[in-house]
Parts: C-alpha cells; structure tokens; sequence
C-alpha cells in the first residue's frame, strides 16, 4: 500500500503534461491487459466472471468476442456482455 501512496502522492504533485504521461501509461496497459485476456477466449469456451448487480460469481459460455467485450450466454442468468478482463476460464477438466 506504501507504493500506492507513493504514486498518488507523486500524481498530485505532476504538471499537467506529466499527468497525461501517467494516463497514457496506465491507459496503454488496460490495453494490453484486454488484448491478452482476449488472446485466451474462444467462442465456446466456458467462463465465469463477478456480476456488478450483486448476484454473484456467474457462469457462462462465450458465444462472440468483440474487441474489448465478450457476449455470453449465462443459461438461467440471461445474456451478458463483459469486458475481457474480467473474466476468468473456468478448466471442465477434459
């Protein structure tokens, strides 16, 4: 948690050309985390995630991917559509 305070410190004290360094940097590596977590999905593959709407961790299998979401069907809870990196492959074991 130190380095956290160490970096928001450091943000509070930048010019504004500084700043958007910083944003170009963590918005570079959003980026490049999303295009690896797309890497890993494939249409059909079973992936569960953490629902926003507090229902919980749900289930679903991925029937298109998009460049930064994904579109699954989730059976009983419907049809959603997630960001990629906020899913996680769930193994069946096979």
């Amino acid at each position: 948690m130190t380095k956290l305070t160490e970096v928001l410190q450091f943000i509070s004290q930048c010019d504004e050309s500084e700043r958007k360094q910083v944003i170009n940097a963590l918005n570079t590596q959003r980026r490049v985390a999303n295009e690896v977590a797309t890497r890993q999905l494939h249409i059909g593959a079973r992936v569960k995630f953490t629902s926003s709407k507090g229902r919980g961790i749900i289930e679903g299998i991925v029937t298109k991917i998009n460049k930064k979401s994904v579109k699954l069907d989730c059976e009983d809870h419907g049809r959603w559509t997630v960001s990629t990196n906020l899913l996680t492959l769930v193994h069946t074991g096979k």
